[in-house]
């Protein structure tokens, strides 16, 4: 009986699971150990099923943008652009210019949103001092009352813009294949023009604020070396800032050099793209097809710092000069994950202005133009605010027959997985607590803000967000951690 307890006291010692908080959706992060507890790898992995894109097959494909946007209620906005996009293309329909404004203000608007939303609940929390037990948007609210009024007012402002130029401000109805369906009338675009106006003040507290807390502690973005080999984002053709049209870059992630380039829209990405199903995580995990033969290897980072890498210029003089200050601080090219952050911060900079610039321009005629076939394929890709999203979709007779979604939250899987290995592989576990342990995990993954709902395309209960497990070598679990 002593050597079997002797035993299980060995395999509790060589699993570890940590239970995570402040991710949208369910994940694991698994730690597996050796016998004397040092970290000899490291899973991440999603644990719901995906079934969305199999529920859609058979359905009209004009109706995909009214519905895909289903998939996540934070980020719907980009949803119905992206779907919109690439239904166009199924329908053989080209939309006007004056409907390719009002779709890029959808997505801006949501951009905005989400670029605030971010380091408000899940980013700057973790910069607060370590003797904050709970460190949370109410926690930073208690220290930081200012950034987190100006913020939740920014919040608010960017749902504004989706609701006027969507239709509502969570999952949008306005997008139609060849155009949009109506354009906002002047007296709700001149409200909007007031709004902006009123909430400068807010954006330069929210931004000089948050990159006061952040620069603060430069030390804790230091501590988490990137572990990813690639970074990608869409940018405009001569490589401005441009969230819905363009060009896609592929990065070399230690040299920032370009090193593929491919449409935005059509089959190109598979060229560029494998997506690979791996056992132990319900996420199609997405790498550099020409360089990867396991979803280990040409892992691919995408988000706000990838995007910052791949523009030339935000078009807001602001926010580029937010970016020097950032490349005399870390060098360029911008790889640390935690930077991640600091740049939805930049990115809110930049919004806001291109935003207001728009809605001082009056929307023309038309905004639509009629489709011209029922039979066809369309992919689209465009930027989330998490990163790149693709949709991918294939019709007869009006119906869909394919669907393929690829979200930046599936895309960044690989990329998270391989930063955790990166920082905890060959540390022991036993000269952490529980508690460490489990800060630096969620540090790391929380930058990603990964979405696991439109990464799996599930629905569960009674399911916690992120565990964090800790595995003998052959993977069973022995113990998970709670923060």
């Amino acid at each position: 009986m002593a050597i079997l307890e002797e035993e299980r006291k060995q395999v509790r010692r060589k699993l570890k699971k940590i239970l995570m908080t402040l991710i949208e959706g369910h994940a694991f992060v698994v730690l597996k150990t050796r016998n004397g507890g040092e970290i000899e790898d490291v899973l991440y992995e999603g644990v719901d099923t995906r079934m969305f894109e199999t529920m859609w097959i058979g359905m009209n494909v004009d109706e995909l943008p009214r519905v895909t946007p289903m998939i996540c209620g934070v980020c719907s906005a980009t949803h119905h652009v992206a779907s919109v996009k690439a239904a166009d293309q199924v329908r053989g329909a080209e939309a006007p210019p004056e409907a390719w404004r009002i779709r890029y203000l959808i997505n801006m608007g949501i951009h905005l949103n989400n670029q605030v939303l971010h380091p408000l609940v899940f980013g700057l929390p973790d910069f607060l001092p370590v003797e904050v037990e709970r460190r949370s948007m109410f926690a930073l609210g208690q220290r930081h009352p200012d950034v987190v009024k100006a913020g939740v007012a920014l919040m608010e402002l960017g749902h504004k813009v989706v609701a006027v130029f969507g239709g509502r401000d969570i999952h949008p109805i306005n997008g139609i294949p060849g155009g949009v369906s109506r354009k906002p009338s002047e007296e709700e675009v001149e409200k909007l023009r007031s709004l902006f106006g009123k909430h400068r003040g807010d954006l330069k507290v929210f931004v000089e604020k948050s990159f006061e807390i952040m620069l603060g502690g430069k030390e804790k973005i230091d501590a988490y070396p990137p572990g990813y080999s690639y970074m990608m984002a869409l940018t405009g053709p001569r490589g401005e800032y441009d969230i819905v049209n363009g060009r896609v870059k592929i990065l070399n992630g230690k040299t920032g050099s370009v090193e593929a380039e491919f449409s935005d829209r059509g089959r190109e990405y598979l060229s560029y793209l494998k997506e690979y199903t791996v056992p132990y995580s319900y996420i199609r995990m997405v790498t550099t097809k020409w360089k990867a033969q396991s979803p280990r290897e040409g892992t691919i980072h995408v988000s706000a710092l990838a995007r910052a890498n791949a523009v030339k210029s935000y078009g807001v003089e602001w926010a580029d000069e937010l970016r020097d200050r950032l490349a005399e601080e870390f060098g360029k090219p911008f790889r640390h994950p935690l930077l991640s952050t600091l740049f939805r911060v930049v990115e809110s900079a930049a919004l806001y202005e291109l935003i207001a610039r728009e809605l001082e321009k009056p929307i023309g005629d038309p905004i639509y133009s009629p489709p011209t076939r029922d039979s066809g394929e369309g992919a689209a890709v465009i930027e989330a605010p998490r990163g790149t999203l693709i949709h991918h979709y294939m019709a007869e007779e009006g119906k869909a027959t394919f669907i393929n979604i690829i979200t930046p939250t599936a895309i960044n899987a690989a990329a998270i997985e391989a930063d955790l290995r990166g920082f905890f592989v060959g540390k022991t576990l036993g000269e952490m607590s529980d508690r460490e342990v489990y800060a630096h995990a969620a540090s790391i993954v929380r930058s990603y803000d990964p979405c696991m709902a439109c990464a799996t395309h599930a629905a569960s209960r009674n399911r916690v967000a992120l565990r964090i497990v800790v595995a003998d070598e052959n993977w069973k679990p022995i113990r998970m951690l709670r923060p």
